[in-house]
């Protein structure tokens, strides 16, 4: 029995960091919005979850340095991920106000899917080759099927129909921010294992995000003002500064979690707890976003894309 509980509790783990997910997504583009810069509100979640997970691998006892050998005898591009990173999140908060919660959390996921399936396919990245399989390709469909509706691509040709339209450039731009975001996984994938430490990699990347970050708003003046203001709200909303500190649990719960119960169920849990809690946010506006009720349509979008991602994981 007691082992069921801690299945169980394993099990709700990932559902809640999926949910950290989505949370973490509105806080930044919350914070976007009050300090007038999707940059700065990168720099703030970046420079947090840096920070955080800086003294937590000096707790741990490891120096956060890395040595000279490591820098000159591996590919220059596992020191990439913190970049991709950066250009994924700033992405995400521009169009979480004009998407809402669910297409921001759908359409990134699609595109990490697809260029997932590439990276197995080639093994990019020094990634594990994985073949793709006719079971996949029904997997993959039904994810894109299921993008599609949540995406409101079928609704009727009226007004809102034109609506979608004007929104297809945004929604390309996540597809291809999830496409980063795969190629950021598997390089930090990679280096973790050049490190031998998941933390240690994950650091990495977001000291090198919140450092090229840092160097954007000191290029852009206008940014230091905008800082200033994002400052005056903090004691009105402390919550907009716990984005990066919730990006740095997601990283060391999968860290942590993937060896427990295995890299797919962590996957499709945190998928599960990431569209679920999306579509709380645009059902009631949480986190003083846009409202954006969710119809059956959607629903039905949802729980399709879903189906697939486990077909592509457990079939």
């Amino acid at each position: 029995l007691l082992g069921c509980d801690y299945m169980l509790l394993l099990a709700l783990i990932p559902v809640f960091m999926g949910s950290e997910l989505a949370i973490q997504t509105a806080i930044n583009s919350r914070l976007g919005s009050v300090s007038g810069s999707s940059f700065l509100a990168s720099m703030v979640s970046f420079v947090v979850g840096a920070i955080f997970l800086n003294i937590l691998l000096i707790l741990t006892g490891t120096s956060p340095l890395v040595n000279m050998t490591t820098i000159t005898s591996n590919p220059w591009w596992i020191w990439l991920g913190g970049v991709l990173g950066v250009i994924g999140l700033t992405t995400n908060i521009l169009l979480f106000p004009k998407l809402g919660s669910v297409q921001t959390a759908v359409l990134p996921i699609f595109g990490q899917i697809v260029m997932g399936q590439i990276i197995d396919q080639f093994g990019l990245f020094e990634s594990p080759i994985s073949k793709f399989t006719f079971i996949k390709m029904v997997g993959l469909l039904l994810v894109a099927g299921g993008m599609l509706l949540a995406t409101g691509a079928f609704m009727p040709k009226d007004k809102m129909a034109k609506k979608q339209h004007h929104l297809l450039p945004y929604q390309l731009l996540g597809i291809f921010a999830g496409v980063l975001m795969a190629t950021q996984t598997a390089i930090n994938g990679h280096l973790g294992v050049i490190l031998k430490s998941s933390l240690h990699a994950a650091m990495i990347s977001f000291t090198v995000g919140a450092l090229l970050l840092i160097i954007i708003v000191l290029i852009l003046p206008v940014q230091i003002s905008n800082l200033k203001l994002a400052y005056q709200n903090f004691s009105k909303q402390w919550w907009l500064w716990i984005g990066g500190f919730l990006g740095a649990i997601y990283v060391l719960g999968c860290a942590w979690l993937v060896p427990q119960i295995g890299t797919g169920q962590v996957i499709v849990l945190v998928l599960f707890g990431q569209l679920f809690f999306s579509a709380i946010i645009d059902q009631w506006g949480l986190l003083h976003s846009k409202v954006n009720p969710i119809n059956l349509m959607r629903i039905l979008g949802l729980i399709i894309m879903f189906i697939g991602v486990v077909v592509l994981h457990f079939i």
